[in-house]
Order: structure tokens, then sequence, then C-alpha cells
């Protein structure tokens, strides 16, 4: 199965020691907002293993900064399952309900799973500077709006060419606002000037493409039974000055790289499959209750 696709990074994975704190402390989130609450919902989350996941990708990281990048991939990954079932192909309400979540970002929004947003988004707001929060805040809509150019290419059949699916990759895959988190965890911001540095940038996309590229392949079978096509395998000098920033970056992006993979090859969110037909959740988590 694609999940046993070997891949070689020359980057040894390490795991935080508060992986499993980080699971049970997921669980009570997600079911304090009701983001939980039917027992299929909960096997499937379990199965997810987000707290796993971003336990790799910060392996320093633990506690209240590990929490929070835990549950910010945790609405990620609810609002894609969300979207992967009846909202599929009806761009109109995909876009209307991408809005709730963009709205937050300017304080507004309804619903548990875009209530469990905005209490991210709070979290991730404290003590950052305006720079890096317009930063994370474009991030996020690149995410959330990729929903919605998903849906049109489903609604009117198209699959995306090569270089148009790297384009929309980039932004669907979260990796960049997950590299926010490995900021936020590890209590740094890279100057506005880094991001525009062209070698920063290379470095940044080879880690977006590097890990979606492994999520393409690792997810196929998943990705292919609910008849989704947007899938690769179905479709200068940094200043000196900013040497120590970009020494952490690059640690996180290795940690990202080597983290992932050590959390793609074994979860059981791509061996388990959804019958086709079935809602990925059997909770609506985007309408008031």
């Amino acid at each position: 199965m694609p999940q046993d696709t070997v891949f070689e990074l020359p980057l040894a994975p390490d795991v935080s020691p508060d992986a499993d704190g980080a699971r049970r402390r997921s669980l009570d989130w997600c079911r304090g907002l009701g983001l939980v609450t039917h027992p299929a919902d909960q096997q499937r989350f379990l199965r997810w293993d987000i707290a796993g996941l971003m336990a790799a990708w910060l392996p320093r990281a633990t506690g209240d900064r590990l929490d929070l990048a835990v549950d910010a991939v945790v609405v990620a990954t609810f609002l894609d399952d969300q979207f992967d079932g009846p909202l599929a192909d009806q761009p109109l309400r995909v876009a209307a309900a991408c809005r709730a979540f963009t709205d937050v970002i300017a304080s507004a929004g309804a619903g548990p799973l875009t209530a469990a947003f905005a209490q991210v988004w709070i979290r991730l707001a404290h003590r950052a500077s305006p720079a890096w929060l317009e930063s994370a805040g474009q991030h996020w809509r690149w995410y959330v709006n990729a929903y919605v150019e998903e849906a049109g290419n489903r609604a009117h059949r198209h699959t995306p060419s090569r270089a148009e699916h790297f384009a929309l990759r980039r932004r669907s895959g979260f990796v960049y606002a997950m590299l926010d988190l490995s900021q936020k965890a590890y209590g740094f911001e890279p100057p506005p000037p880094l991001g525009r540095d062209p070698t920063v940038r290379r470095m940044l996309g080879v880690t977006a493409d590097v890990v979606d590229t492994l999520n393409d392949v690792h997810s196929v079978e998943k990705e292919e039974s609910r008849g989704d096509t947007h899938n690769l395998a179905l479709t200068d000098r940094v200043p000196p000055s900013d040497s120590t920033v970009v020494a952490l970056l690059t640690d996180c992006m290795r940690s990202a790289m080597s983290g992932y993979l050590r959390w793609s090859r074994v979860c059981l969110r791509y061996s388990h499959l959804v019958p086709p037909g079935e809602p990925a959740l059997v909770t609506d988590l985007l309408t008031s209750r």
C-alpha cells in the first residue's frame, strides 16, 4: 500500500517527551469544544494522532506550546474532513463556510469548528508582532481559500495540471501555517525581510513540496476512494545578521520533513479508510448547534 513507499530523508526524526500528554489534552480540548461528540468521530480522531505528528514536528516543544500547535492542526484537519463529502463539489457553499474562518481573523465566526479556530487564533495572536500575525493570517487564508478552488475544480470536473497542482498544493498543504506554529512553539519570529529573501523562500518551498508529496503518496488511496484528484500521484545569500534566526528556521524545516515522514508512514488516517459515500465525520461542525 502507499504508506509502505520508502522515502529516504537524510534527517533523523525525534519526538517530544510530552507526546502522550498532548494526546490526552487534545482529546479533552476537542470534547470540551464539541468537536468530538460521536463515538465514530472519536475513533477516527484517535486514528489521526495529530498530537503524534506535532510531537515529531516540534520535538523540543512541550506543554502549552505543543498544545497550541496540536490544536491548530486539529482544526485544519477537521476542516479538511468537513469538505470531504456532500460539500466537496459545491464551491458556493464551501466559500460561505470558508468565509466564517477568514472572518475569525477579523474577529467573527459561528459553529463549533469556527469557534475552535477562534480560540486557536487568539492564542496565536498572544504576544505576536503585527507583522508575524499578518503573515500567519495570510497562510491560514491560503489554506482555507484553497478549499474553494478545489471545490470549483471538482464541480467543473477539472483535474489540475502538474504546474497547477503545485501552485495550489503549497497553499492547501498547510505546511507554511505549520511552520508558523514551529516559530510560535519555539518563541521566535523571523524578521519580515528574511521572509522575502530568495534563498529562504526556496527553502520553505522545498520543505512544503517534500511534506506535500509525502502526503500525496501516503494518502493516495484515501483521496482516490473519495474521487479527489487533488493529489500529485493522480495528477543568494542570507544576511549575516539573521544567521541565528535562519538556523532556527532551518532546524524547524528539518524536523518538519522528518517528523511528518515518521507520522505519515504509520498514521491510521491513511490505512483505515472511510467507506465511499459515508461522510468523513458523523457530526457537522460548520453549523451552530
